[in-house]
């Protein structure tokens, strides 16, 4: 029986999320015959780890530190094999900034934008788009996002927001419809649609039951998607599971990536789990594709068959 370490929480605006997430997982990994261990992210995890000498650690660390690429540097140093994303992918994806400007190096459409780092406030001074999005360079699950529609309001928002993060994002609103698409272990999954009853998805429309309508894609659309999706991971050089999230107009016909998550939530509202339920997939047999991403060998019960998919009920 394989050792688990699933390490979760800290001290992240996304901690709690992170924890629900991790708990599922863990269940889930108990349920494939795995021997885990659940651990919260304290400041001395690389000794607890080394006592406990896990076959491999399953990260499930939304926002800093952990998804940034700071608790898989640490795991490289340690020689613990662990899943998802090494440190270079996983930094570089939680900077939405550096991310950006690497899609648009490869051709790859995203709004424009302008990055604002603390005291002094520069790059703000020619910014005249508006409807503007303001949010956290690296963060996610919409914690610190704003829509402003002047400037004496962007200035407000960026300046707040710089009160908790380092770097802030400002960029034009994309009018039309949100769309989201997982990738795993080379899979592409059927793309979402994304409806907030509220209008914006943000972090209350992400977690509350009900607030929010999804629709699989599976037309045209759809396709062009996933085909943006592989495009974004090969520019990204992701190998192993990630959610791209995007924005479409459909007067303009014109898809734009927004940022790319590299560990996806996991909780009974997530959207990855969603996707991969609409191709038939559990979530068993989606935490094993995931782990057999990482070339980890995974001996799962009769209950599933190799490609991850379980019996539906």
């Amino acid at each position: 029986m394989k050792k688990v370490a699933v390490v979760y929480g800290g001290w992240s605006s996304e901690a709690d999320i992170s924890r629900k997430s991790g708990k599922s997982i863990a269940s889930a990994l108990r349920r494939l015959g795995f021997n885990v261990l659940e651990l919260e992210l304290t400041r001395d995890i690389a000794t607890r780890l080394l006592e406990i000498n896990p076959d491999f650690v399953f990260p499930v660390l939304h926002g800093k530190p952990g998804e940034d690429g700071t608790f898989q540097g640490m795991l490289e140093i340690l020689g613990i094999p662990y899943v998802g994303e090494n440190h270079k992918v996983s930094s570089l994806c939680m900077d939405k900034d550096l991310t950006k400007r690497l899609l648009k190096e490869h051709g790859i459409k995203t709004p424009r934008w302008v990055s604002v780092k603390r005291k002094p406030l520069k790059g703000l001074e020619d910014w005249n788009i508006y409807p503007a999005v303001v949010k956290p360079s690296e963060g996610g699950s919409s914690i610190g996002l704003n829509i402003v529609n002047d400037k004496s309001s962007l200035m407000e928002a960026v300046g707040n927001l710089l009160k908790f993060s380092e770097k802030a994002i400002v960029e034009e609103f994309i009018y039309g419809e949100e769309y989201t698409c997982g990738f795993v272990s080379g899979r592409v999954f059927t793309p979402l649609k994304i409806v907030p009853q509220t209008g914006i998805y943000d972090f209350k429309a992400k977690y509350t039951k009900g607030l929010t309508n999804f629709f699989p894609e599976k037309g045209s659309l759809g396709e062009k998607i996933k085909q943006l999706t592989l495009k974004v991971v090969e520019a990204l050089e992701i190998e192993n599971i990630c959610r791209v999230d995007f924005r479409y107009n459909p007067k303009k016909g014109e898809i734009y990536v927004l940022e790319i998550n590299t560990i996806p939530g996991m909780t009974e509202t997530s959207l990855l789990p969603q996707m991969a339920n609409i191709d038939e997939i559990t979530f068993e047999g989606l935490i094993k594709l995931i782990i057999s991403a990482k070339g980890f060998n995974v001996e799962l019960s009769s209950n599933f068959n190799n490609d991850g998919r379980g019996q539906m009920e």
